[in-house]
Parts: C-alpha cells; sequence; structure tokens
C-alpha cells in the first residue's frame, strides 16, 4: 500500500502547503484525495496521481482561465513521480469537465471512447479507456474530498449539483467505489446512498 506521507516533502517543495484550497491547504485536500484513492482500492498509480492532482490547478481552481503549464514545473514533477504519472496529472489538471462528462457516456457504451478535450485549447486528450478510467476514478476522489462541504466553499455541492452524474459513476466503475461513494456521502444522511445489492 502507498505511503503517502513519503511525498509530503515534494509537495512541500512544490509550495502546495501555500496554496489555500476552501477551508484548508491545498495538500491537505490532495492527501485527503488520496486516501480516499486508496479507500477505493484504485491501483497504486491512480493514488499517487490522486496525491499530486492539483498541482498545476483544475478547471475547478482555474475556471477556463489557467496559464500554459510552465515546462520547468512539469519536469520538477516527472522527476518525482514517473513521466507516466505526471502525464495523468497534466491531464487530469488541462481536461474540460463537460468533456470529462460526455467521455464518461461514450465509455459507458460498448466499444466506446472517450472525447477528452483540454480546456485551454478545445484540442483532444489521446487516452484509451483504461486511462480514461484512471481519470474519473481521480475525478470521483477529488468530488467526494469535497464531503461534508466546507464553511467557506459554496462552488461544490455535491447533493444538488453533480450526485446523479457520480453517483452513476460509482457504480459503473464498480463495488469499491460504491463501497467508498456510500462511507463517503453518509454525511448526507442517507440521500445519496447507493444500494450495493442494486447495482
Amino acid at each position: 500500500m502507498l505511503d503517502a506521507e513519503m511525498y509530503r516533502d515534494e509537495l512541500v517543495k512544490l509550495g502546495l502547503h501555500k496554496i489555500a484550497h476552501q477551508d484548508e491547504t491545498l495538500i491537505d485536500h490532495m492527501f485527503r484525495v488520496c486516501s480516499i484513492l486508496q479507500h477505493m482500492k484504485a491501483a497504486e498509480h491512480v493514488c499517487v496521481a490522486g496525491l499530486f492532482h492539483g498541482v498545476y490547478g483544475t478547471e475547478g481552481l482555474h475556471n477556463d482561465d489557467v496559464e500554459a503549464i510552465p515546462d520547468a514545473r512539469r519536469t520538477e514533477v516527472r522527476a518525482v513521480v514517473g513521466p507516466e504519472i505526471e502525464q495523468m496529472i497534466f491531464n487530469f489538471s488541462v481536461m474540460s469537465y463537460a468533456s470529462l462528462g460526455k467521455s464518461f457516456r461514450k465509455v459507458m457504451r460498448p466499444n466506446g471512447v472517450p472525447e477528452l478535450k483540454d480546456r485551454r485549447t478545445g484540442e483532444d486528450i489521446a487516452l484509451d479507456r483504461e486511462q480514461f478510467l484512471d481519470l474519473l476514478r481521480m475525478k470521483l476522489g477529488d468530488v467526494l474530498a469535497h464531503l461534508p462541504p466546507q464553511v467557506g466553499h459554496t462552488v461544490l455541492d455535491v447533493p444538488t449539483e453533480y450526485a446523479g452524474f457520480w453517483r452513476i459513476a460509482a457504480e459503473w466503475l464498480g463495488p469499491d467505489e460504491i463501497t467508498t461513494w456510500n462511507t463517503f456521502t453518509d454525511v448526507t444522511g442517507g440521500e445519496l446512498w447507493i444500494d450495493p445489492e442494486q447495482s
């Protein structure tokens, strides 16, 4: 099992302990995402990518106005996590959330392929089904890490805004994701519960 703490010094060197993320630091949020992914029994490379998922920002943090990510920053991250995981982190950072939803609907079909888009350029992000499912799992972990709603955070209200989509994603991804969904959405008073027997 991944020992996420072994990466703490590297995340601090990248300055993530100085960045606010709702009511906490970005580094604390990223550790929570990694922990949730471990609860889902996600592959280690997904958990590491989840631990670093916010290193370049995301659509939720920067909306559509994100600048180009400097090559030097990518080189720093690549040196810590390796090229494959860094590419996952980069794709997670630049993907448009609208194309994530559209890609999920396509992947749910037999032989469907994702059509993930770079929100900055509108260009396709080349990835296969498994790579897409890794990103979907990362985003599910990120969404669950926002529960319970934090005091100063009004952007993400899972029960009223996104529950339907993410509930379906958890069900589709499998039993470990359902168990994790039920564990982390329990704060909603059972409103978002998924019956494992029905899935």
